[in-house]
C-alpha cells in the first residue's frame, strides 16, 4: 500500500484499488499536472480522485469563519459544470481525518452519466480540497470505495 502526505497535516494510506494517476492521464482528464495535488484512480478505471490544498492570507483565513468555503467552491463548479449539465444532488458533511469537512455531490454528463462529490477542510490558513469523479453506471460500489479512500485520511 502507498502512503501520501497531504497539505503536512494528513496522511493517506491508499486503500487496495487505488493508483497514483499517471502524466498521462492527469493530462487526458485535464487536471493539474504540477502543484500542491494529489491524483488517484480506481484500478477500474471508473473513479478519479484528487485532493488539492492551499495556504491562504490570514485576513481572507478570518473571513471563511465566516462564509464556509465550501460555498465558493460550489459555486465554482457548478460554473465550470454548467455546460455538461450539472445539477446539485445534496450538501454533505463527514469527518476526514478527524476534522470537519463539507461538502456536496452533484452529477453531470462527459460522454456518459458522471457522479461528483467535493469536500472542503479549512484549518487555520489552510484549506484542503477532497474531489471525486464517478462513472453513474458504477455509482453504488464507487460510493463505498470513495468513503473507504476518505476514511483511510489520517491526521499527522
Amino acid at each position: 500500500m502507498s502512503e501520501f502526505k497531504i497539505n503536512g497535516r494528513f496522511r493517506l494510506i491508499c486503500p487496495e484499488g487505488f493508483r497514483p494517476m499517471t502524466k498521462e492521464q492527469r493530462t487526458q482528464l485535464r487536471i493539474a499536472e504540477d502543484g500542491d495535488i494529489l491524483c488517484l484512480s480506481s484500478e477500474d478505471g471508473n473513479m478519479a480522485v484528487s485532493i488539492g490544498w492551499k495556504e491562504i492570507p490570514y485576513l481572507a483565513s478570518l473571513i471563511l469563519h465566516i462564509l464556509p468555503p465550501v460555498k465558493s467552491v460550489a459555486a465554482s463548479v457548478e460554473r465550470s459544470m454548467a455546460p455538461y449539465g450539472y445539477r446539485k444532488e445534496k450538501d454533505l458533511t463527514r469527518q476526514i481525518g478527524g476534522q470537519n469537512a463539507a461538502g456536496f455531490r452533484y452529477t453531470y454528463t462527459a460522454g456518459t452519466s458522471m457522479v461528483g462529490e467535493t469536500y472542503v477542510i479549512h484549518q487555520g490558513k489552510a484549506l484542503t480540497f477532497f474531489h471525486m469523479y464517478l462513472r453513474g453506471e458504477s455509482r453504488e460500489q464507487g460510493l463505498v470505495q470513495w468513503s473507504t479512500l476518505l476514511d483511510a485520511v489520517q491526521p499527522l
